[in-house]
Parts: structure tokens; sequence; C-alpha cells
């Protein structure tokens, strides 16, 4: 027989504090943790005609918290993190100078600096961002380790942001 309404609502109360800090010790969010043992609470009322007694009650909680937790940690994974009004306010005086310049010197710049490379870092330049391929397939192609693609493209980088910034201070513009 299934658990009643009332002993459902007199055992969630009862067990409040004990589960709530369980749902904490995972999440470490004091505001995600109430809302995670909140849709646990409601759950449960929802499935009570599955829930059988007091026992099945508590395991059913638990992996029902456990397993809601996982996901609101899954979600903050993925959730963009928000800066502070202040550091946004400082970034943006900052990039109106970057926007002064016309994309077109840094376009420019790029294409030059990417002419002065040799043929094996244009080759792997085109492979990664004209044809869109991972690291492993340029490995296969260009017969290498994965790790020498890595820092073949990490050393290219290096290379065209310093050539970069040195065509634009050469030329007067703004460099990132």
């Amino acid at each position: 027989m299934p658990i009643g309404d009332d002993e459902l609502v007199r055992l969630l109360l009862r067990e409040r504090e004990e589960l709530y800090a369980y749902c904490w010790s995972i999440l470490r969010n004091d505001d995600l943790a109430e809302e995670v043992f909140q849709d646990v609470c409601a759950l449960a009322v929802q499935k009570r005609d599955t829930i059988q007694n007091e026992q099945h009650l508590a395991g059913w909680f638990r992996l029902a918290v456990r397993n809601r937790c996982k996901e609101a940690a899954r979600y903050l994974a993925t959730r963009p993190i928000l800066l502070d009004d202040t550091l946004l306010d400082a970034l943006d005086a900052h990039w109106q100078q970057w926007d002064s310049a016309p994309d077109t010197n840094r376009l420019e710049a790029l294409r030059r600096c990417i002419e002065r490379l040799n043929k094996r870092g244009r080759e792997l330049l085109s492979l990664r961002y004209t044809d869109g391929l991972k690291s492993g397939e340029i490995a296969k192609i260009l017969n290498c380790r994965v790790e020498s693609v890595y820092m073949g493209l990490m050393r290219l980088h290096e290379r065209l942001r310093d050539c970069i910034q040195n065509h634009l201070r050469e030329t007067n513009q703004p460099t990132r």
C-alpha cells in the first residue's frame, strides 16, 4: 500500500535538514541545494503512489537528490560565468580602443604574417582552420603525433600574434 499524503509530508518535514544537508554536501551552493531539495519534494508528491513506506521513501529520496544534484552540477558546469559590472566597464573602455582600429588593418597584418610562415606552418593552419580538421586528424595526415600538432599550432599562434602586434605597432594601430 502506498504511503499516504499526510505521512509523506510529515516525513519530508522531519527529514528536511538532513536531506537539505545531503543536497548541499554535493552542490556546495545554498540556493541550488534548496532548489534541488524543493524539486525532489515536489517529485515525491507526484510519485507518492509508488512509495511504499518510510524506508522506501528514504532510499528513494536519497537517490532522487543525488540524481538531481548531478543534473544541477552539469548545468552549472556549462553555464557561463558572468563578470562583475565594474570589470565589464573596464573591459568596455579598453575594447573601445580596439574597435576604433579598422579590422582591415588586422586582417591585412594577418595575411602578411601568414605569407611569412614556412610551407609546413601554412599547411598546418590550412588543415586546422580552412579544412576544419581536429588535431588527431591532422596528425594522421601529417604522419606525426597529436602532441606535435598541438605544439605546432601553439607556436604558430604565438608567432602570428607577435607578428600582427608588431605590424600594427609599426603602422600606429592599437594592438590587443
